[in-house]
């Protein structure tokens, strides 16, 4: 009963130190941290840069636990503590700097975007970097969260016996996993294909299963499309080695936009080359380069007509065509009514 009575009162009185060391832990690595990221917040209020924006935004909240898991680690030694709370400081600390790598890689992708922007030209080598630089990112994310797991186990030696067990059989498991894995592993060597030969790439204009829209996103797994009404298609990896699709940006983003008239044989064909010669000038979407209008098809009843013109990118191209062939009709329709396809009349005593 005395031994009782007097570690009682020890225990509390350490457990009290415990708790003050680590609030002081806490405290003082928040208070570095702070002391940090406001000086940085100072230099780029004073100077703005991409770099400072981007660390400031990503490694904010990873660099809030950093410090303090630090400084608690260092402070372990002051105390007589068994094993298991070193390994669960070590894997918090671990769990953090993979964290704050991941966040760097997140703030290098940002800066890289902002260099090569995406803009309304849709330059292809900015798309190209982008692309390898979403499929490198997401490798190397699964790359440090794997490396992450490994480590923090490899650190536990109850685990670390069970690993050598496992390994001891690794001709079977092996069988099994890559059995498996064969999808993922077949989407991973796709992944690749896509993102160094690069028969898509992020923002290129696309028609797949009839549906026009960009290429969103790429991940290992999977592609994203964003169809031009806001639905996503999604898309395994491998339907791109598998199936045929329309890429309008492959090598550039220029289009050449057509639209197709019937008219009949009486028609004026000069007078509404001209007239598309008119309309081309007065829309913002026409990069003059090119424009004509072609007489390409014949039939017993009536002239087939393509207006074709070229515009800067998809979108201009497919917006031009909805205006080029409405302005046209109502030209035919104004000046020119009798102009329009017609039975004749040997055609109507046949029927």
């Amino acid at each position: 009963m005395i031994i009782n009575e007097i570690k009682t009162p020890i225990n509390l009185e350490s457990w009290i130190t415990y708790s003050l060391v680590i609030l002081g832990c806490i405290l003082l690595g928040l208070g570095i941290r702070w002391v940090l990221f406001s000086i940085l917040k100072f230099s780029n209020n004073k100077k703005p840069a991409v770099l400072k924006v981007q660390l400031l935004k990503h490694l904010k909240t990873p660099a809030k636990f950093l410090l303090p898991i630090l400084f608690i680690y260092s402070s372990l030694g002051l105390f007589e503590l068994n094993s298991f709370w070193y390994k669960v400081i070590e894997a918090l600390i671990i769990i953090n700097i993979s964290w704050i790598v991941i966040a760097s890689l997140n703030a290098t992708e940002e800066i890289i975007k902002q260099k090569f922007s995406i803009d309304n030209t849709h330059k292809a080598k900015d798309r190209k970097v982008l692309t390898q630089l979403r499929f490198i990112k997401s490798l190397s994310i699964i790359i440090i969260i794997t490396l992450a797991i490994a480590t923090i186990l490899w650190n536990i030696p109850a685990v670390k016996k069970l690993g050598t067990t496992i390994l001891t059989s690794a001709g079977v498991i092996g069988i099994i996993v890559g059995v498996a894995a064969q999808k993922s592993i077949a989407n991973l060597i796709t992944g690749f294909q896509i993102a160094f030969t690069q028969p898509i790439k992020i923002d290129d204009e696309v028609v797949i299963e009839g549906e026009f829209g960009t290429v969103e996103n790429i991940t290992l797994t999977y592609v994203v499309i964003k169809i031009w009404d806001k639905r996503r298609l999604v898309l395994p990896l491998s339907y791109f080695n598998d199936k045929p699709f329309i890429n309008w940006t492959f090598n550039s983003t220029d289009l050449i936009g057509t639209v197709f008239l019937y008219v009949d044989y009486t028609f004026p064909v000069k007078v509404l080359r001209k007239k598309l010669l008119e309309i081309l000038n007065n829309n913002p979407l026409w990069d003059k380069k090119t424009a004509n209008l072609l007489v390409t098809n014949t039939d017993a009843r009536s002239m087939e007509l393509r207006a074709a013109f070229s515009a800067k990118n998809a979108s201009d191209a497919w917006n031009m065509r909805c205006e080029i062939r409405e302005q046209l009709i109502e030209f035919i329709k104004e000046k020119h009514p009798t102009c329009l396809p017609k039975l004749r009349g040997f055609e109507k005593l046949k029927k």
